[in-house]
């Protein structure tokens, strides 16, 4: 495997050189008192304060020698060709399950629509009465009903959270298969830009391309972790199954040279949804933990073979070792995450103080508002970088969460 490839991503800490994000943008607005809960939000954003942070997060990186490429932009650019636009257009009616006689009306006043402004739309979403205001179609019961939801086609307002429906692994790509509803259209845009954007190009797919690796399959790119060119973390969490990570091992084994998984057992709770909310990579032989896990975690050894075998599965009781000499060293630095009590603790574990996004060995992005976690980060010669970030933070996930790396220099 080429690790100076377009697309490369073998650790968690090389030099960052290309990312992908989403800056929020009206789905934000569609959030609502009476549908945050299915749309996976504990609180209402205010749009205007998340997109400068956002914009601030995106300097940040730029300043550290990444390009930015944005996901709305890349999902425009794929629809420029009218025959990719029309096939993305019936698939996600098909997803919204959409009637026949709304589809045919609907898709001719979509396909007239400048691409970056039907990419936007595509991510907010259409009410009904946005879609009865363009789109006469008096036979279609869809569009007539008032009970139900709202929408037609529903915004996705987890989608700043690029971590999560896709993930670059080696010279690869993982496709994720969201757990909620909410999320699950996120990988069909993805699929789209990983094979129609130029960008991309033979950019492969190594999970959540056949038939049998989609929905109820499930895994989520919080819960990656690619530690070192041979070996991953994956968090067996509320977002991603167990057979899942079977399935990854093996394809990643016989397609790439990650031989090894060790399987993060985390408790399935929404304070720790995904591996990355508790448990990060800062520098070469170090992460950083919300000591609470360490109570109840669970760490399985996975060793595949060329052919994706699985030749050995064993439960590590000394992990932290087993990490280590995984990564070439004799032991691991565990820097914890605690605070004066637990209630302090939790509180910034809840903002995501574990959830760090490293841009090079040793130094890495973080909320500013997590004073003790910033604190313990540079006692143990972690160079920080703060991101302010309260609105941002109302979803639910930090700076790691924010952004899916498309190419990490070797380390």
């Amino acid at each position: 495997m080429n690790q100076e490839s377009q697309f490369s991503v073998f650790s968690e800490t090389g030099p960052l050189r290309q990312v992908m994000l989403h800056r929020p943008g009206k789905e934000i607005d569609r959030l609502t008192i009476e549908n945050m809960d299915e749309l996976l939000f504990d609180d209402l954003l205010w749009l205007a304060q998340a997109q400068k942070e956002h914009d601030n997060f995106a300097e940040i990186l730029r300043k550290e020698g990444t390009e930015v490429l944005y996901f709305s932009d890349c999902l425009a650019q794929v629809m420029d060709s009218v025959e990719v636009r029309e096939q993305l257009i019936k698939d996600v009616f098909r997803f919204e399950c959409l009637d026949r006689r709304l589809s045919e009306a609907f898709i001719t006043e979509l396909m007239n629509i400048p691409s970056k402004e039907l990419a936007d739309h595509l991510i907010e979403g259409y009410t009904k009465k946005e879609v009865r205001d363009i789109c006469k179609c008096s036979l279609s019961l869809v569009s007539s009903v008032d009970n139900g939801s709202d929408f037609i086609i529903h915004p996705i307002p987890n989608l700043y959270f690029q971590r999560d429906p896709a993930m670059t692994v080696a010279n690869g790509i993982i496709i994720g298969q969201m757990t909620f509803e909410a999320r699950r259209i996120e990988p069909l845009y993805w699929k789209y830009i990983v094979g129609h954007h130029h960008r991309f190009k033979g950019m492969q797919i190594l999970f959540g391309d056949a038939p049998d690796e989609v929905w109820p399959q499930k895994v989520e790119g919080g819960d990656l972790l690619v530690i070192s060119g041979d070996t991953m973390a994956i968090g067996v969490s509320q977002r991603t199954a167990p057979t899942t990570v079977q399935r990854i091992g093996r394809n990643l084994a016989s397609r790439t040279p990650i031989k090894r998984i060790f399987a993060f057992e985390i408790p399935k709770e929404r304070y720790c949804m995904h591996l990355d909310t508790v448990f990060t990579m800062v520098d070469r032989d170090a992460f950083c933990i919300y000591p609470p896990i360490l109570e109840s975690l669970k760490v399985w050894q996975l060793d595949y073979s060329d052919e994706g075998r699985l030749v050995s599965l064993e439960q590590k009781e000394n992990w932290q070792r087993s990490v280590a000499n995984a990564l070439g060293y004799d032991d691991l630095r565990l820097i914890k995450m605690t605070a004066r009590d637990k209630a302090e603790m939790a509180r910034e574990q809840w903002h995501d103080g574990c959830n760090t996004f490293a841009v090079a060995p040793g130094k890495v992005v973080t909320y500013n508002r997590n004073i003790n976690a910033t604190k313990i980060l540079r006692d143990n010669g972690i160079e920080v970088l703060e991101l302010e970030g309260p609105e941002l933070g109302r979803g639910r996930g930090g700076p790691r969460c924010m952004s899916m790396p498309l190419n990490r220099l070797p380390i």
